[in-house]
């Protein structure tokens, strides 16, 4: 059975009762719809969601959701037919051969007034080491061959805009006379007996050892090129001589073994060539991947055994279709979203939608793919990297369009329907396309708005009001003679609110716009002013408005800020006085999972008898940082969900239980724009304490917030300081303004390093201190020499404490300790101790 539903914006076909094999059917799907297309594919064990819609001339973008008892995947997929008008493919990088650079930023460059990218895919797998960004395979840019291997299978572009997916192979000589000898590889690492042509793409040097000889070669005519001979004049010969430097005019010929021997007899002013050449003729672009996936419309065998990460990943293939470019990307390593494919698996998905030939691209973490979807200006990315953000790569394929911007012709809602409570407002959000669907500008009064008898009224600009009685109808835009429609319920009631303030805290005075969301009863948002609801500030802490608008009152105190609608309500807690807020008071273990890397760690709540500063337990934790193996060891308290802090702290701190160990405390948070931050709560080997002491890390002013913070730890870079033992936290804060003084006072430097040997007797002890809280109380000073006090002067202008030595020392071992306290009664933790030799 198939249903129709037809609109000015949409074409919904359900097919119900559909066997497997019918997969094939999506590539029909283009057909149904111009612009845009949801289907939905059900049956016992397959459920499969496809949107699809027109994003340029002869282009199309398709989101395909699959569930099956075999798993779950998000596909993305973009095809264009190469002999369309004003549609070509070409491919980017970040304008040499080695280093890296996201798809988007790729695409930035082909972007003008004439062209514009609207659909792109990360592509060749790439070094991670020193050459990072350099691609596995053969690059050819606009012509320029950036980079060869001497065998590789490649998405390639012709001079005439033809595609294909092959074996290219390279054939490369130099010749020096009438000896010749093969060059390997073009801006490639240099291999036992192996000549390697660098060019300026590659880089500033060429990063070999001095295991070879290197020649200099100028008056070439570059960028180089295939089915060329190049005569050049030798600059330079470097004998067994690290990393030659490229010059801008001229190539460098690397040779290493018998290809150094070839290259010895070269002197400066010497004449030699060398030519470069491909199976394939006409190259202009050509991107490598591997394993090819389907050959002349057959599945290749063993494709889990080509040498990529086997088992279900992220994938970007490519592949070529009667011809048509199909690009591919399939999300994975998110569960419950997408579980990713194996190599076998997309290959035989591929070829159920007709595809003779395929590559698959570099995956994993790489997988991008960009379009410029139906009302946007530029692509954006449109899959969901594993990583979580878009990955620096090598390089990329790219759909360009060189349509003309033309006038308006499409008008379009951008979404489909809305749900609006009563007497609330609400502008949509339209979009307009010329023909070959480049966004363009209109004049604000261009576009004319009706709506639905007794549903609400709607101005000249947009805003719609809805009105007081439930209801349903539409919102109608039209350009000219072309229309969209938008469909509208209004509401008289919710099922659920939630108000999207955090947490409120402010200063006596402070206003703040509370922002709320209303739910009905299947989940579904429904649009609601904050006038609409019934505002209640419980505990005395301020006043609201009808807008919406909490203005704190004087009171410095906690209390709630109520939403109701009928009798559903929400709330939030909210603070006058920006006071300390106790984010994790670990009385629970509920949102904390530890984790652990080269260490051993597990975390319990404390039990009574046990250390604690607030409430009724603390973290214990328990690590071993004594294994086997070598590198920083950490052992982390992570957040499964990040702790959202409220407003704009100045610092996170917390209480830390040391043993002594001389770790590191460190942590990490989001801002947000979605950046990870590191916090230093000590320097490294700074967790030497015993007991209770407070740790914090001040948060930049110029951060963006708001941050969430994602796990606190400690850390191990040294080996021989890696310790176990058991330490306990407690009470993560925020602060938002200076407080009470829990601030232990620091000792910053000694004149006197550390196991320092002396040959002439020091004239002073001079240590520096600070305090980040009321100051040093000078009474509290004890400083020891050889564990006897002595005389010790404070200046607290310059925190500095000295201490004259105007008597002779004995020759030997001398130790300095240090004790005081704060104006707070915060002591020095630990006790400052430093010793030093005195050698005369």
């Amino acid at each position: 059975m198939i249903q129709y539903k037809h609109n000015i914006d949409a074409m919904e076909v359900v097919y119900m009762k559909l066997r497997k094999k019918s997969i094939r059917v999506l590539s029909l799907l283009i057909a149904l719809s111009m612009l845009l297309t949801n289907l939905v594919f059900a049956q016992e064990e397959i459920v499969l969601k496809e949107n699809v819609q027109q994003i340029g001339p002869h282009t199309y973008y398709k989101n395909i959701n699959w569930i099956s008892d075999k798993g779950i995947f998000n596909i993305n997929v973009v095809e264009t037919d190469m002999k369309g008008e004003y549609i070509r493919i070409e491919a980017s990088d970040n304008g040499k051969a080695t280093g890296t650079s996201t798809v988007t930023k790729q695409a930035e460059p082909k972007n003008s007034v004439d062209s514009r990218v609207i659909a792109a895919i990360n592509g060749d797998f790439f070094y991670t080491n020193s050459l990072r960004g350099l691609p596995i395979g053969t690059t050819i840019i606009d012509g320029e061959i950036r980079n060869a291997v001497e065998e590789s299978t490649v998405f390639g572009v012709t001079y005439d805009g033809e595609c294909f997916i092959d074996k290219l192979k390279l054939n490369a000589v130099a010749k020096i006379g009438k000896e010749t000898y093969a060059i390997s590889a073009v801006n490639g690492p240099r291999r036992e007996n192996q000549l390697i042509l660098y060019t300026p793409s590659f880089g500033n040097t060429t990063n070999t050892n001095g295991m070879g000889i290197e020649v200099v070669i100028k008056g070439l005519e570059l960028p180089v090129k295939a089915k060329s001979e190049y005569k050049g004049v030798i600059a330079s010969v470097l004998n067994e001589t690290d990393a030659a430097e490229i010059p801008d005019d001229g190539v460098v010929l690397s040779g290493h073994g018998l290809a150094a021997k070839f290259l010895s007899t070269l002197s400066p002013g010497d004449k030699i060539s060398f030519t470069l050449d491909f199976n394939i003729d006409d190259i202009k672009y050509a991107v490598s991947g591997l394993p090819r996936l389907i050959e002349k419309g057959n599945v290749v065998p063993d494709l889990d055994k080509a040498g990529v990460p086997a088992g279900r990943n992220p994938r970007t293939a490519i592949g070529i279709k009667e011809g048509k470019v199909i690009m591919l990307t399939v999300d994975g390593r998110k569960k419950g979203f997408s579980d990713g494919m194996s190599l076998t698996e997309l290959a035989e998905y591929m070829l159920s939608l007709g595809i003779e030939d395929a590559l698959n691209l570099d995956g994993g973490g790489s997988t991008t793919m960009i379009a410029r979807k139906q009302g946007y200006y530029g692509p954006r990315i449109v899959n969901l990297p594993s990583d979580g953000y878009e990955r620096p790569i090598a390089n990329s394929v790219q759909i360009i369009s060189d349509a003309p911007l033309s006038n308006p012709k499409y008008i379009r809602f951008e979404r489909d329907s809305i749900k609006i409570f009563a007497n609330s407002s609400y502008t949509p959000a339209l979009y307009v396309m010329d023909e070959y669907f480049n966004r363009v500008n209109i004049g604000d009064d261009q576009v004319k708005f009706t709506v639905s008898k007794d549903l609400g009224k709607i101005e000249d600009s947009g805003l719609f009001t809805a009105g007081k009685k439930a209801g349903t109808g539409f919102i109608e835009g039209a350009l000219g003679t072309e229309k969209s429609r938008l469909n509208v319920q209004v509401f008289d009631k919710v099922a659920s609110l939630k108000i999207l303030n955090d947490y409120i805290s402010l200063e006596p005075g402070e206003k703040v716009q509370m922002q709320v969301k209303a739910y009905d009863e299947t989940g579904d948002e429904i649009i609601i002013d904050p006038s609409a609801i019934n505002w209640v500030v419980a505990g005395g802490i301020g006043t609201i408005d009808k807008s919406g608008v909490f203005t704190a009152g004087n009171n410095l105190k906690d209390g709630r800020i109520v939403a109701r609608v009928n009798s559903t309500e929400a709330y939030v807690d909210a603070r006058v006085g920006n006071l300390p807020i106790v984010l994790e008071g670990f009385e629970s273990m509920d949102n904390i999972e530890i984790k652990s890397v080269r260490a051993k760690a597990t975390a319990t709540t404390s039990q009574e008898g046990e250390p604690v500063v607030l409430g009724s337990s603390a973290l214990k934790f328990q690590y071993d940082m004594k294994t086997e193996e070598t590198g920083t060891s950490a052992a982390y308290v992570s957040f499964k969900n990040p702790i959202k802090v409220p407003g704009k702290p100045i610092e996170i701190g917390f209480w830390a239980y040391g043993n002594g160990s001389e770790n590191w405390i460190r942590g990490t948070y989001l801002n947000g724009a979605g950046e990870r931050k590191i916090m230093n709560f000590t320097s490294q080997g700074g967790f030497n304490w015993d007991g209770w002491k407070y740790v914090y890390a001040e948060i930049p002013k110029d951060e963006k917030y708001p941050i969430s913070i994602e796990q606190i730890y400690i850390a191990e870079p040294t080996e021989e300081k890696k310790s176990a033992g058991t330490i306990y936290f407690d009470s993560l804060t925020s602060l938002y303004k200076t407080g009470e003084d829990i601030y232990s006072p620091e000792v910053v430097n000694i004149n006197i390093a550390n196991n320092a040997v002396l040959t002439e007797q020091p004239k002073e002890i001079a240590i520096k201190v600070r305090d980040k809280g009321e100051g040093i109380d000078p009474e509290s000073i004890v400083l020891l020499l050889n564990n006897i006090q002595v005389k010790a002067v404070y200046d607290p202008e310059t925190g500095i404490i000295r201490h004259e030595i105007g008597y002779k020392l004995l020759k030997g071992e001398h130790n300095i300790r240090l004790r005081l306290k704060d104006k707070a009664g915060n002591k020095l933790n630990p006790e400052f101790r430093s010793t030093f030799i005195y050698n005369n």
